[in-house]
Parts: structure tokens; sequence; C-alpha cells
């Protein structure tokens, strides 16, 4: 599949936008305001800003499908695009870790969403801790679940699709650790 970088940016700023801001308010307590990201914000993975009723302010990452993606699922069962690549290596790029693995992003929350056509399902995730599952076990699921490339203006990106209840019980144990024994 090709994809228009340009064409997507817009896609996410404009009616799934408005869409995405109602949804952000609705699942965060005490969320007193949105606001879009700046140019500058944008490119550490920041769309949104949801400021709390303290004035502690939440920097969110929006990821949404296009409508007709539920026909690849492997079940009835939303899968989450995860990218290892947002730009491929080859011999005219030296490669850029996918959003999934970027240490450099400032995103506190991932807001996944579809087209209401596959469903109503939407996820808002820590993205420390989907980045920490995703490291660890990105291997196995490139090779369980459904991978792919996507063509852009002039560089490919990658990424895998996994069911959500995977990404879930990966990040929850993830969030679970074990306090080091003194030796």
């Amino acid at each position: 599949m090709t994809f228009d970088f340009k064409e997507r940016l817009a896609f996410s700023k404009g009616m799934r936008g408005r869409t995405d801001t109602e949804t952000i308010k609705s699942m965060i307590e005490d969320c007193i305001s949105i606001e879009l990201a700046t140019q500058r914000q944008d490119r550490l993975g920041i769309d949104y800003i949801a400021t709390l009723n303290s004035g502690q302010e939440i920097y969110i990452d929006a990821k949404a499908r296009d409508a007709g993606c539920s026909q690849f699922w492997r079940s009835s069962m939303p899968e989450l695009a995860l990218e290892d690549w947002s730009v491929m290596p080859d011999r005219d790029h030296c490669g850029k870790v996918g959003w999934t693995l970027d240490t450099s992003k400032q995103t506190q929350l991932v807001l996944f969403t579809f087209d209401p056509v596959d469903t109503d399902r939407c996820y808002l995730i820590s993205f420390q801790l989907l980045r920490i599952a995703f490291k660890r076990n990105k291997d196995r699921w490139l090779s369980e679940y459904k991978s792919a490339p996507q063509v852009n203006n002039g560089w490919i990106s990658h990424c895998v699709f996994v069911p959500v209840r995977e990404v879930f019980k990966m990040v929850l144990q993830a969030s679970c650790g074990r306090i080091p024994r003194n030796s």
C-alpha cells in the first residue's frame, strides 16, 4: 500500500482530530481542555496536549487506522499497528527507528482509534510501557503476526499488526517486576 505522509497528517488533523478531542476528554478523568500540538511538538511525537484541572499536561500521540482495516484482522479483535521502522534502511536511507521504539519521543500516552465501520473501540496506552513491551516482544511479534511495509513518498516504513489483547498482556507484563535482592 502506498501512503502520502502529508495526506495522512491532514487526515489525522481533520475530522479525526475533532473526534480524538472528544474521545480524549471522555477517557481522561479531570481533563479540562485539549489542544493541538505545535509543529515542533508534533516532530517529538505529540499530537495533542490534554490539560488536567491541576494544570498538569499530558502529551498524547494519536494513531488512527483507515476504514476497512478489520478485514485483515485474524479474529474480531482489533489489531494495533506498531511501527518498527519509520524509514527502513536501504541504499538511499540509513534508516530511522519506528515511533514505537523511539526513545526520544516525549509522548506519554498513545490513542489508538479506528473507523466506526471497523469498531467503536479505542485504546489509550502508556507510551513507555508500550515501547518496553514492543522492544521485548518485537522479534516474536514479527514472526507471529502480519507485518507489512508502507510505501511513502521516497521511503518505506514498516509495521507489525498485533491484536490488542496481546499488546495489553505484554504491556501489563512490562509494568511488573521484582525488587533486586542485595548480594
